[in-house]
């Protein structure tokens, strides 16, 4: 019987899992290390709405709460500088939409301008976050948002939470890893103290101190499909900037950067591969891009997962799980999908050792990074935006492993989604195949179904796009929204979040 935890790490993955246990299973001991000698990597983070339906739902944290403390911005979803068109993905299901009273999918006819696509998407372009509610001068909430979130008051949030819900912390370094049997009895701190536990969670980021390290698990590497291996990071302090409603992602001559925006300050990184680009040069292009930019530092990182998350009575989450480039905004994603799995394994395997349930457990969080570097192979593989040797590289060499077969699909038959249960299994998926035909569509690759676009389903088209500009031309801008949001006459429909499981 599973009766106490311990998870090493102190950062935003582990204080998640300490919250997330300790909210679905309270009678647990959950203990948790945090290195005094270690920072967190402390970079602004995206999210997407999964993270939302995690903090609201899955932990049952008020909207209100959460905004008072952390002071979030909203993201409706990514701009890309990219491709052959720069085009607006956000968290909606623009490609799924038909046009009029066609069975025709709008994919179909986008392929010049995918701009206005839905509401959404026309928001985004006029960099409005919610229309305007009929009803007065509110902004109509939805639920397909995602966060930017300054990753430091994140941390401060968390550790106030866990503390509120009796997750004991405990500051320490470890100094061994007590082992038998192929599995951690116990941590040996420098200072003497042993922590032993039931079950470990290991959430000490790029360290993988017991996953990898103890436990010798092996690593699988994702350097074929994702070639960078540097994140150059810094930003400014907003000044009369106006807040965006999206990250933005913009293609650079050795890899990409971004933009995410915060009440108070802007976050700029540039993520390159350092054998196309040396540390200086990639500073140099950086600053010509961003004149306003600060002092900036680098983040080496090595992406991959490992082969096993969960061994023995040891689960890896976050860093220490896996590691892609943020082009797609997944860290905190991961993370959540890894709390949730662990917790409702927990719950439904009555807190017992069960070695059906962390077969299956391990595989799903697998596919789930696996998916991950498929998408995000996409995007560096049709990139034809710029004709330097990093891009030229991309688009010879990148491996597209799981998604090769999406894309020949496409190539044939375009974004239909008749075979979509036998392409992806969406019910796992977390990008499903409409974000792998707008990537598809949006960088100009070409497919076999053109003809299915009539002149009557192209003049739908410019209709439905002059439909969503119009309506986004009404809306509120992220500024305005969150001065609704803050004002104490704002009240958050309950169940406006659901646990998703």
């Amino acid at each position: 019987m599973i009766q106490d935890v311990l998870i090493l790490g102190g950062g935003t993955a582990g204080f998640f899992m300490a919250a997330s246990l300790k909210t679905h299973h309270p009678s647990l001991r959950v203990q948790l290390v945090r290195s005094p000698s270690l920072g967190i990597i402390g970079v602004g983070e995206g999210s997407t709405p999964d993270l939302l339906n995690f903090i609201h739902g899955h932990l049952r944290i008020p909207p209100a709460e959460f905004y008072r403390a952390v002071k979030p911005s909203l993201k409706l979803g990514i701009k890309f500088l990219w491709g052959k068109q720069d085009y607006n993905y956000s968290f909606t299901s623009a490609m799924r939409l038909r046009l009029g009273k066609s069975d025709m999918p709008i994919g179909f006819v986008c392929d010049e301008a995918i701009t206005d696509a839905d509401p959404a998407t026309s928001l985004m372009a006029q960099d409005k976050v919610f229309p305007r509610s009929p009803e007065g001068p509110w902004p109509l909430v939805q639920n397909t948002i995602g966060y930017h979130i300054e990753n430091a008051e994140l941390v401060a949030w968390l550790e106030t939470l866990a503390e509120k819900l009796g997750v004991e912390v405990i500051d320490g370094d470890v100094e061994t890893v007590e082992q038998a049997e192929g599995e951690v009895k116990a941590l040996r701190l420098k200072d003497g103290r042993r922590l032993s536990a039931d079950f470990f969670v290991d959430a000490s980021g790029f360290r993988a101190e017991l996953i990898g390290k103890a436990l010798g698990t092996p690593f699988i590497s994702y350097a074929d499909s994702l070639f960078c291996d540097r994140a150059l990071v810094g930003g400014w302090d907003r000044g009369e900037e106006p807040i965006l409603p999206y990250t933005i992602a913009e293609t650079m001559d050795a890899g990409w950067a971004w933009q995410i925006e915060h009440p108070t300050r802007i976050n700029r990184g540039y993520v390159y591969s350092s054998k196309f680009i040396s540390d200086a040069d990639a500073e140099a292009e950086f600053r010509r891009k961003n004149p306003k930019i600060g002092p900036t530092r680098i983040v080496p990182y090595v992406s991959g997962r490992y082969a096993h998350q969960w061994v023995g009575n040891v689960y890896a989450l976050g860093n220490a799980a896996g590691f892609v480039e943020p082009l797609e905004a997944t860290s905190l994603l991961c993370i959540a999908n890894e709390c949730r799995i662990l917790t409702v394994a927990f719950r439904e395997g009555g807190l017992r050792t069960n070695h059906t349930m962390r077969e299956h457990a391990d595989r799903l969080c697998g596919r789930l990074w696996d998916e991950i570097r498929d998408f995000l192979a996409v995007h560096y593989r049709f990139n034809e935006r710029l004709d330097t040797p990093f891009w030229r590289h991309c688009r010879e060499h990148v491996a597209l492993h799981g998604a090769q077969k999406i894309v020949d699909f496409y190539r044939e038959n375009g974004p239909t989604f008749c075979l979509e249960v036998e392409l992806l299994k969406p019910a796992q998926s977390v990008f499903q195949l409409q974000g792998f035909w707008l990537k598809l569509i949006a960088m100009g690759v070409p497919h076999g179904r053109m003809d299915r676009a009539s002149p009557l389903l192209r003049e739908e088209w410019v209709r439905t796009q002059a439909k969503n500009r119009a309506m986004a031309a009404t809306g509120l801008t992220v500024a305005e929204t969150l001065r609704y949001l803050h004002d104490p006459r704002w009240a958050w429909t309950p169940g406006f979040y659901k646990d998703e499981e």
